[in-house]
């Protein structure tokens, strides 16, 4: 189901951005598991929109509302179960995109698949909305893999010109910084180059790098469900996100096998390597270094500026300017997604090799 991902841990979300509500289900948790509904808390803030002027001003409390799975603060062994209510939604914004589909956007494909009856408003269910129910349920997990020592950090690396260098790790988290560039010199910058981009009614594309710390070695499978199989079907479900690396990635292209093959070497506790071009994964399979993959987010598709797009009520070329509030740069966003999600499928691979979560 498109809907629904995992084999061990499922998740589903479903909803429609203006819609009533949006909600996911997390199916698979162990039962006893303690719910800290304070770091959901945390986890939805740091996607809530309208926390800058970097973002769409949409204002959204993004209450997170558990309806099963969950009794006196402990799972229960069944179906966790989050309901995130609408608050402001204004589907005029949204009316002319019925018959005048964005260029960029998914309106065209949305209605090549499901024709007249399928939500517009707002992009319906495929609109970023649907990620809230994403970080509250990933933050479980993400809080699961952390108090077995399993870290998680992802960060914009790069938006338009700026970029931070290529082994950058930070010590300050990314939310500390309202770009999420873990830099206060590229963050200062990013916050200046989004002001233009506001007053040219624009939009900029970014990439978000993730770390994990602490991940076993022996975790995933070659072929079909290999590491970078599953983060990348997750990671391709994100709305907006058009490309993955892992390790080097694509600088591979220009590099010798002298240069990219991470020599091994024993530290006295375990064999390590003494680069990791590949990102902590060989053969599908997690080689106890960390695990390092980046992604790609477009551009906003829905921009202020005037766009040739066709009419469909007259099938003729036309214009369209989209009206609404919408994120100069979705990437900012973005990064919770993309840490939580990510938080997901370990889960799922460590489940699936018999890692106890209790």
């Amino acid at each position: 189901m498109s809907f629904t991902f995992g084999k061990n841990i499922g998740l589903t979300i479903f909803g429609e951005s203006h819609g009533t509500l949006v909600g996911g289900i997390l199916d698979g948790l162990p039962a006893g598991l303690k719910i800290d509904t304070e770091n959901i808390k945390v986890w939805t803030d740091r996607r809530r929109p309208a926390q800058s002027f970097l973002t769409t001003q949409r204002k959204e409390e993004d209450t997170v509302e558990i309806v099963s799975g969950v009794d006196n603060e402990y799972t229960n062994g069944g179906p966790l179960t989050v309901l995130i209510r609408n608050r402001d939604t204004i589907p005029d914004h949204y009316e002319e995109i019925r018959n005048k589909p964005r260029p960029g956007h998914g309106d065209l494909t949305m209605l090549y698949r499901y024709g007249e009856h399928r939500p517009y408003s707002g992009g319906g269910f495929i609109s970023g909305r649907m990620t809230a129910p994403i970080v509250a349920l990933g933050s479980i997990t993400l809080e699961m893999l952390q108090k077995k020592g399993i870290l998680l950090k992802s960060f914009i690396d790069s938006m338009g010109p700026i970029s931070l260098n290529r082994n950058h790790d930070p010590e300050e988290s990314a939310y500390s910084f309202i770009s999420r560039i873990p830099d206060k010199t590229k963050d200062m910058e990013a916050q200046q180059l989004i002001k233009r981009l506001l007053g040219d009614g624009d939009s900029i594309g970014a990439t978000i790098r993730t770390l994990v710390y602490g991940i076993p070695e022996g975790i995933g499978n070659p072929f079909f469900d290999s590491v970078e199989s599953m983060i990348s079907h997750a990671m391709f479900s994100i709305p907006g996100l058009k490309g993955i690396e892992f390790g080097s990635g694509f600088d591979f292209s220009s590099m010798r096998g002298s240069e990219a093959s991470d020599p091994f070497t024993y530290n006295g506790k375990k064999i390590v390597t003494t680069s990791n071009h590949n990102g902590g994964i060989l053969g599908g399979i997690t080689n106890g270094m960390p695990v390092v993959f980046r992604v790609v987010m477009k551009p906003t598709s829905s921009i202020k500026i005037s766009q040739k797009t066709v009419n469909l009520e007259t099938m003729k070329d036309d214009e369209i300017s989209v009206k609404g509030r919408h994120d100069p740069c979705i990437a900012i966003r973005a990064v919770p997604v993309v840490q939580t999600l990510t938080s997901v499928v370990l889960s799922d691979l460590l489940i699936g090799a018999g890692f106890d979560f209790k």
